[in-house]
């Protein structure tokens, strides 16, 4: 905790900032959705800030990090606060910085758009839909999450069957980012240089804002198809990737039990069945129906994109995380891993694991489009949580298979998607940016040369 004369004296500094005080709200504004996780829960739950505050524009935030500097006050960047790593809890105290009042629209062109990294995705996507374009890639969560914890935290979602992942390259074209320094610099990265602050949960700098191009809007149809067995319906899945005159934003797999916790949705499927769910425009849908024939699926259930927008009904929030986040609503004995599969050997991988565990681990699977027309098969498994060492059993048994685990269950940096080491341009920028380390401190292991 940082000293109350401390506190004091960095918001005498800056009287005009939308300061937070109260404990609740701190305690609130602490926290991300690192509960998905049994092995987060008591390693964070008591972790807060001294003060949270919600910079308008980049003049107050420069000046922010100017003052906590001076002071040696811990910060740590918040965007929506859906991340599930504990990204976004302070470690060391301090102050939390709310982004979530960066919220302009700079501009936007043929294709591409220029905005602060606060903006909720959501609200993003219903700004560019205005003017016919729509976003490449877009969590599950973009009703709540910001533009910018999309980049600093997140990997895939909605739109990555055709463009690929957040950092896919072409989708973010530019980015700025403020130093933590007396003196903070701004920095403006293109190309490859941007992807050294992708996924780095904002511990090498604090994200501006992006420039990001779109993709051209569709009025997506919302399906869900039955199949009574996983060869049948993770074929219909590969063959509609293969099928480059089909135009689909999503598209995701599930076994039954799984898919038994989509309660608000009116469908019913056989146990031991298998549910794909698939967001398709709408002059493909007698393409749709062939080819679904062809692999012996049947339709479950179906709504219009006009349908799902009057309804607030939509599909997009039970794929990706929001599958997990739908079935904690009804058994909080559930967490999940993060997959990935060997696309040649996905079945087989599969049969394998379930052989070994039954029903301790239920299927998600969802697909990724990479460069040279590759496939990232990924998944979001649900698991039923016993114990901590079974957990880590079953993540050794995934990688015993050829199942690559990124690690959700650990707020350290180079733990999860990083594979136990970051880059070395990683590491020289956030020597570089934050020479005192005050920046999101403890999800990095010690730097030498850094306080």
């Amino acid at each position: 905790m940082i000293s109350i004369e401390v506190l004091n004296a960095l918001q005498a500094q800056l009287p005009k900032l939308e300061w937070i005080t109260s404990r609740v709200h701190i305690k609130r504004l602490s926290r991300d959705f690192y509960w998905f996780s049994p092995l987060l829960v008591p390693q964070l739950m008591d972790k807060q800030a001294d003060l949270v505050v919600r910079p308008r524009d980049e003049a107050e935030l420069t000046a922010l990090v100017s003052a906590c500097v001076s002071l040696a006050i811990p910060m740590t960047v918040r965007g929506g606060g859906t991340g599930n790593y504990g990204q976004a809890v302070p470690l060391a105290g301090g102050v939390v910085i709310d982004m979530t009042s960066c919220t302009a629209l700079e501009w936007l062109c043929e294709g591409l758009v220029r905005v602060q990294a606060g903006m909720k995705i959501g609200e993003l996507e219903e700004r560019v839909r205005e003017r016919c374009w729509e976003l490449r890639c877009m969590p599950s969560t973009y009703r709540a999450a910001s533009i910018g914890g999309l980049f600093a935290g997140g990997f895939g979602g909605i739109g990555s069957i055709n463009y690929g992942p957040i950092s896919a390259p072409g989708t973010v074209q530019c980015i700025r980012i403020l130093t933590i320094e007396d003196r903070p610099q701004v920095l403006e990265l293109r190309g490859e240089d941007l992807l050294v602050y992708h996924h780095t949960y904002g511990t090498n700098g604090i994200l501006l804002d992006l420039e990001l191009a779109l993709a051209p809007a569709r009025n997506w149809d919302e399906y869900l198809f039955d199949f009574d067995n996983i060869e049948a319906a993770y074929g219909f899945c590969r063959a509609m990737l293969d099928s480059t005159g089909i135009e689909k934003r999503e598209l995701s797999l599930y076994d039954s039990r799984a898919a038994s916790y989509f309660r608000d949705i009116p469908f019913s499927l056989l146990d031991g069945h298998f549910l794909v769910m698939a967001l398709v425009a709408p002059h493909n849908r007698q393409s749709l129906v062939q080819l679904r024939a062809e692999y012996g699926g049947k339709q479950l259930w179906t709504q219009t994109f006009a349908e799902a927008k009057a309804s607030g009904l939509t599909l997009m929030e039970h794929c990706w995380n929001h599958s997990t986040l739908q079935a904690l609503k009804h058994d909080k004995g559930f967490t999940n891993l993060q997959t990935n599969y060997d696309s040649d050997r996905v079945l087989e991988q599969l049969a394998e694991l379930k052989a070994q565990v039954a029903d301790e681990v239920l299927i998600h699977l969802e697909f990724i489009r990479l460069a040279n027309s590759q496939v990232l098969v990924t998944g979001l498994p649900l698991v039923r949580y016993s114990t901590d060492t079974r957990l880590a059993e079953l993540m050794a048994l995934h990688e015993s298979l050829g199942i690559k685990i990124n690690n959700s269950h650990t707020y350290m940096l180079e733990d999860g998607k990083h594979g136990g080491a970051l880059s070395p341009a990683i590491l020289a920028s956030k020597a570089a940016n934050d020479p005192h380390s005050l920046l999101n401190p403890g999800k990095i292991r010690p730097l030498e040369g850094c306080q």
